[in-house]
């Protein structure tokens, strides 16, 4: 662990056995393209345990990961204004990726 001053408080992630291995899993499972579904009580880290696997696998390779966080009041219509807004516009109603 390396102690980043200028990481927001809500981003951090000091290691413990179970983050490391909740991280270990995921990777895994997505290397053979499997599902995951993390749930847990707030504030246990599953979020920034994926937002930081989901970054080194896009240093790995080529993908751009989009995070998106929902709530009970999120519409569909906002969804769909939150993923075009991360596409690029390639032709009058074609968007691709960045």
């Amino acid at each position: 662990f390396k102690y980043n001053p200028e990481g927001s408080f809500f981003e951090m992630l000091v290691p413990t056995v179970d983050t490391v291995r909740f991280g270990y899993i995921l990777d895994k499972l997505l290397s053979v393209r499997r599902s995951v579904l993390y749930t847990g009580g707030t504030g246990v880290g599953k979020s920034v345990v994926a937002r930081g696997l989901l970054d080194s696998i896009a240093e790995r390779q080529s993908y751009v990961p989009v995070f998106i966080n929902f709530s009970a009041q999120t519409s569909s219509s906002r969804t769909q204004e939150m993923i075009e807004s991360k596409l690029e516009k390639r032709k009058k109603n074609v968007l691709g990726a960045p």
